[in-house]
């Protein structure tokens, strides 16, 4: 039944789908959704790579691997990000889903609600970033609720790396079943739930701000000139005591 309800586009559209997943672009596209103004790179460690994104729309930060850990239950994706401790930055968790309406999956193709496709993207991290951050698309329309919507699907992955076309784990349990938990498709845009046990990807959140902004490259190159002359002229005196 779960496959049933989740998969609510035809089977003969399965490759198709697996075409336009790994289709998906590795950068950012420019001009479509918020992530150019909203998600902002954060370097924990000082090392110059970029460890998370702050996102100033939703106040938490990113990890910038989408795939730290591959296909694991949700168990074990919850027992990770509680765990994670990047460069001595803790207190990592899943991404949240806000239960709306009745308890339970209230379904909708068009929208609005906490379950199937154009979902409420206030209630729910993940789809705020698939949604409005990064302006994907999903399978369904938004105002009529039919199939095949132009430019549907993972267009836009931003700078995050290793993003996969496939579930990801919230941090929310599903309420009607202790066995099961919210998820949601970075394929199509779906978000529903699944069985705990079942393997889906995880990518975990920090409550704020984890650290400084990366210096944009000319405010940097400017840094380093300043810092530069400061060195020559500490030189140049240390010089003239010498003497």
């Amino acid at each position: 039944m779960y496959l049933l309800n989740r998969l609510v586009k035809p089977v003969v559209c399965a490759a198709a789908l697996v075409a336009a997943s790994l289709s998906a672009h590795s950068v950012g596209v420019a001009g479509q959704g918020t992530w150019e103004t909203t998600l902002q790179a954060r370097d924990i460690n000082g090392d110059g790579v970029i460890d998370a994104y702050y996102d100033s729309a939703l106040n938490i930060s990113w990890l910038a691997n989408w795939n730290a850990n591959g296909l694991i239950g949700w168990s074990a994706a919850n027992a990770w990000a509680v765990g994670l401790d990047v460069f001595g930055t803790t207190g990592w968790r899943l991404p949240g889903i806000t239960d709306t309406g009745t308890t339970g999956c209230n379904f909708s193709r068009a929208g609005g609600t906490d379950c199937g496709s154009n979902v409420d993207t206030v209630s729910s991290e993940m789809a705020h970033m698939f949604y409005e951050t990064l302006g994907n698309k999903a399978y369904f329309s938004p105002v009529t609720g039919t199939p095949n919507q132009p430019g549907w699907g993972l267009a836009n992955t931003a700078n995050f790396i290793n993003m996969q076309a496939d579930r990801y784990w919230s941090g929310t349990p599903y309420a009607l079943n202790p066995d099961w938990a919210w998820d949601f498709s970075v394929i199509d845009g779906t978000q529903f739930y699944n069985a705990q046990v079942q393997p889906g990807y995880a990518v975990a959140v920090h409550d704020g701000d984890v650290s400084t902004a990366v210096p944009e490259p000319q405010a940097l190159a400017m840094m380093l000139a300043g810092l530069g002359g400061v060195l020559a002229l500490v030189r140049r005196r240390s010089g003239s005591r010498s003497r």
